[in-house]
Parts: C-alpha cells; sequence; structure tokens
C-alpha cells in the first residue's frame, strides 16, 4: 500500500494556469502560493503562462480602461488586494500581456525555483505599484530580486528560444482549454483533471483540491 501511494503522488501534478496581468490572477496569487507551499512535498507543481491579451498592438481606449477598472474594484473588494489606480491616468498605454509572461517563463530557465515568485513579483509591480511591465529593462530590474543579473536576464528573455517557449506555453493552455484565468488542473498520469476556473478563496480551493484528490484515490486519505 505505502508503495502503491508514493507512486500515484509521483505521477500527480499540479498545473496553475495564469498570466501575470489578469487581475484575477492577481487575487489568486495568495491562494496559490499557499496550496504549493502544502502540496510541495506531495506532488509537483507546473506553471502555465496562459497569454490573456499576448501580442496586443492598439493602446487603451477609455470604454475599455472603464472595464477593466471595474474588474480592479471587484478583485480589490473580495480579496483586499491593492491596487494603485493611477494607472487609468496613462495614455497610449498597450496591455500587451506577452512580455510579462515571457519574463516568468525565461525566469522558469534561469532560476526554477525562482518561477512563481517571479509571476507574484511581476503582478505586484503591475498592480500594486503602476510599473509598466511591458518594458524589458523594467522585467529585467525585477528579476535581480531573485540572484539574476539584469544581462543575464535580458540575454535569456530576448532570445528566440524563450519567444518560442512563452508561444508553446499559450499552446498548452489552449489545448487545457483553459479559457479563463486563473485555471488549476491535476495531472494525474495521462489524465487531466479540471479542479478550478476563476477566482476561489483559499478555504474553498483547498477543500475542493482533496476532494478531487481522494476520488483519485479513493483507498487513502485526502493529501
Amino acid at each position: 500500500m505505502e508503495q502503491k501511494k508514493h507512486d500515484l503522488l509521483d505521477i500527480i501534478h499540479l498545473i496553475y494556469v495564469m498570466d501575470p496581468m489578469c487581475s484575477w490572477c492577481y487575487a489568486f496569487a495568495p491562494v496559490v502560493k499557499q496550496l504549493v507551499a502544502e502540496q510541495k512535498d506531495k506532488m509537483q507543481f507546473k506553471l502555465v503562462m496562459g497569454g490573456l491579451r499576448p501580442g496586443t498592438e492598439r493602446p487603451l481606449e477609455d470604454q475599455m480602461k472603464a472595464s477593466i477598472r471595474h474588474h480592479w474594484q471587484d478583485v480589490e473588494k473580495i480579496t483586499g488586494q491593492p491596487f494603485d489606480y493611477t494607472f487609468f491616468d496613462r495614455d497610449g498605454f498597450i496591455y500587451d500581456t506577452e512580455p510579462g509572461c515571457r519574463a516568468v517563463v525565461s525566469m522558469r530557465y534561469l532560476k526554477p525555483e525562482a518561477e512563481l515568485e517571479m509571476a507574484e513579483a511581476v503582478q505586484q509591480a503591475f498592480y500594486a505599484n503602476n510599473t509598466d511591465v511591458t518594458k524589458p529593462e523594467v522585467l529585467a530590474s525585477i528579476a535581480t530580486q531573485f540572484g539574476v543579473t539584469e544581462d543575464a536576464f535580458l540575454e535569456k528573455y530576448n532570445s528566440d528560444d524563450m519567444k518560442e517557449k512563452t508561444q508553446q506555453d499559450f499552446t498548452i493552455a489552449k489545448h487545457l482549454q483553459a479559457t479563463a484565468f486563473p485555471s488549476l488542473y491535476i495531472l494525474n498520469g495521462t489524465n487531466i483533471h479540471l479542479i478550478s476556473r476563476g477566482y476561489r478563496p483559499y478555504d474553498g480551493m483547498k477543500a475542493h483540491l482533496d476532494r478531487v484528490l481522494q476520488q483519485l484515490s479513493p483507498d487513502q486519505n485526502p493529501l
């Protein structure tokens, strides 16, 4: 029985599909951080960049600004996550989420253990500090928090390989049918199970995850 348990755990992955410039992913950051910390010895964690608005070229118009502000206000009201609303005073901002996604993917290959922290740092810079995280030099500065030099980060970030790897993440997200972010999945062998689509508070998320794991392994207690 003990060997069977270890064999099962070895092939379980928790997959988190997100975009660092998605406000509900920012809301979910404390939840997923706690889940990962609790489950790190029980399953492997995989971060996938979903690509909320990759390749956007048109500046934000007033109608879109109003819609985004409404979403941010909802997130702040429900979760208490702080926002800097001076963002909406910006003129000509192009809400392209590919650079932020590529920054996280770059950290995955530079310092894998800091990948999720990099995503959180990009979120914090964008939402709480009104920092333009579409600029490579800004993302490079954020990367230095994790012991990566700006030059090393920019060399990796600007490479064709990282651009391709980021697109591969977007393709994986589409394959998973992650139509909303954040989305959580369990990969059990070759079977994918959707755990949650959209924001959930920690208590509800943890209880739901335990139920799913129990269904996957009914002869064991929840992990």
